[in-house]
């Protein structure tokens, strides 16, 4: 619900003054131990008292002569008109009712160089039924190819657009861009993103964006085809931003990263209902604990982190070990809220020396006491539904030797 005005505002005062002192509202889930964010929304003190006196004083409407200006808000895109835009290669249409699966569609990229993107966004055409969305830069298998969106194997065979080609046909460990194949991600309220001069992401000839959609049927059929707009860097470009899960290693950096689940060590895997990879998370577990750690083995600055669970996610945490021991909170959210994805911004980039360590600890609640568990009594798949479990904590980056200026990215295109 959106207020505009006094006549919309005055019913819901009271519930307006509760959600406010509780500190529900404005949704932001990180607590004061945690570095500063500068998209930090909360309400400063003085602020909530003003909420509050306003409430007990009765709610009286104010002089229309102090009315700021009527908020605008932006139909089009958030950062005008994009240099260039991919439109999603398959127009989909949404059933009335039942569960959409994920779905993945392929684009290759027509550039004959790599440019670089200072901003982006991902716009669904149709807002009703986009649930989320992503972009990704990935490769595709040897002797696959791909047709009108479409990806097909060796012997020509449609590849079904549910099932995810998976972690082997991304860009790979001994890519640059491993972990940061991932370019950007919509959900409601979030969808794109822009980067100071000096900074962009690498859109690589020859690669592939691979589109990764979750629709919600509204019990009416329903259409989309979603697009992806570029604002390409009018200024030389030093770094490239990079996205990294935790548990990840740094590319090129050397390092294994690690994760642990229930105690126990596991390789990082896709993870789906059909191929589980890590422990289900048990019926009736209140915190099911899991862990990701990030060895730095050359100096990188993070510019933001976006935890990601579903119903089941508690809490999440990052912090930085550094090279003498000493120990320093980065982002901690001790109540996850599904219904607000949220990407933290950090106020001062965060320079993390060589010999660090990044830890993500996550904790999942399967218990009756969570408000939002639809089926306590069964265990969880780590897979892509919302009633399954994820564990996508995400830092934002760059690597500080890179210097794009001095050592020019060259692609087979430009041979």
């Amino acid at each position: 619900m959106s207020f505009l005005d006094y006549k919309s505002t005055r019913p819901w005062a009271r519930s307006i003054q509760a959600r406010v002192v509780s500190g529900e509202m404005p949704p932001w889930g990180a607590t004061p131990t945690s570095m500063k964010m500068r998209n930090d929304n909360r309400l400063i003190q003085d602020e909530i008292d003003t909420i509050v006196a306003w409430v007990e004083g009765g709610a009286p409407p104010g002089n229309d002569a102090d009315l700021p200006e009527p908020p605008t808000f932006t139909t089009g895109w958030q950062l005008g008109e994009p240099d260039y835009i991919f439109e999603q290669p398959v127009e989909w249409t949404i059933k009335p009712d039942g569960a959409e699966p994920y779905l993945y569609f392929y684009q290759p990229i027509p550039f004959a160089q790599d440019r670089w993107a200072s901003g982006l966004e991902l716009r669904p055409e149709n807002h009703a039924v986009v649930h989320h969305s992503g972009a990704y830069i990935v490769d595709i298998p040897e002797g696959y190819s791909v047709t009108d969106g479409y990806l097909h194997d060796e012997d020509g065979s449609q590849v079904p657009p549910s099932q995810p080609m998976g972690r082997a046909a991304s860009s790979g460990n001994d890519d640059p861009l491993a972990g940061a194949n991932k370019l950007l991600s919509y959900v409601p309220g979030r969808g794109y993103e822009s980067h100071p001069d000096g900074f962009a992401k690498r859109i690589p000839a020859g690669k592939y964006i691979r589109w990764v959609l979750h629709y919600n049927p509204t019990g009416q059929v329903e259409t989309d085809r979603s697009r992806l707009g570029l604002w390409f860097a009018k200024n030389p470009v030093t770094h490239e931003v990079l996205n990294l899960q935790a548990g990840s290693p740094v590319p090129k950096s050397g390092g294994r990263g690690l994760y642990f689940s229930s105690g126990q060590e596991l390789r990082y895997a896709v993870n789906s209902r059909r191929s589980p990879a890590r422990p289900l998370i048990p019926p009736y577990e209140e915190a099911h604990r899991v862990m990701g750690i990030t060895p730095v083995n050359e100096p990188i600055t993070v510019y933001s982190l976006t935890p990601h669970m579903h119903l089941r996610g508690k809490s999440m945490k990052w912090w930085v070990t550094y090279p003498d021991g000493s120990e320093e909170v980065i982002l901690d959210v001790p109540e996850y809220d599904f219904n607000w994805q949220i990407q933290y911004e950090l106020e001062m980039p965060l320079k993390v020396p060589a010999g660090s360590k990044i830890t993500n600890v996550a904790i999942y609640d399967n218990s009756p006491g969570n408000r939002w568990n639809p089926a306590p009594e069964k265990p969880v798949y780590w897979s892509e539904q919302s009633w399954d479990e994820m564990y996508q904590p995400t830092i934002q980056f760059s690597v500080d030797s890179q210097d794009l200026t001095k050592v020019p990215a060259t692609t087979s295109q430009d041979q």
